[in-house]
């Protein structure tokens, strides 16, 4: 299984993927969203779409960096579809990253609260 451990460090959204697997397929040790970047944050299924730039593309297992030619760059480390979290970013490398999670609904409104301070 792919999944994340996200957490709020001052102004910035740290994401470290859990475990040797995570960390060995998406190719991250983490990536740090500057929260400002961050334009909305879903718990809706996830969709995957894109080619892959590097990483892992093994269904049900995508992690690391795709490239879609309508949104750019996306990070994806996920296994599970359902267990996701979206975020829509603007003006950082990826346009989003969507990345599986233990409570998806917690993790959103951590970073929900994260955005309104």
């Amino acid at each position: 299984m792919v999944s994340v451990t996200t957490r709020i460090e001052g102004s910035s959204l740290v994401i470290e993927p859990k475990g040797k697997w995570s960390k060995f397929a998406s190719l991250r040790r983490k990536v740090t969203v500057p929260v400002q970047a961050i334009t909305s944050v879903s718990t809706a299924r996830a969709k995957i779409k894109g080619l892959k730039l590097a990483g892992t593309n093994l269904s049900p297992h995508f992690a690391g960096e795709f490239y879609d030619f309508k949104d750019g760059r996306i990070f994806y480390t996920l296994s599970n579809t359902d267990k996701c979290v979206t975020l829509k970013l603007h003006g950082f490398k990826y346009s989003e990253v969507v990345v599986q999670v233990d409570d998806k609904e917690k993790v959103a409104e951590t970073i929900r609260k994260a955005l309104h301070k």
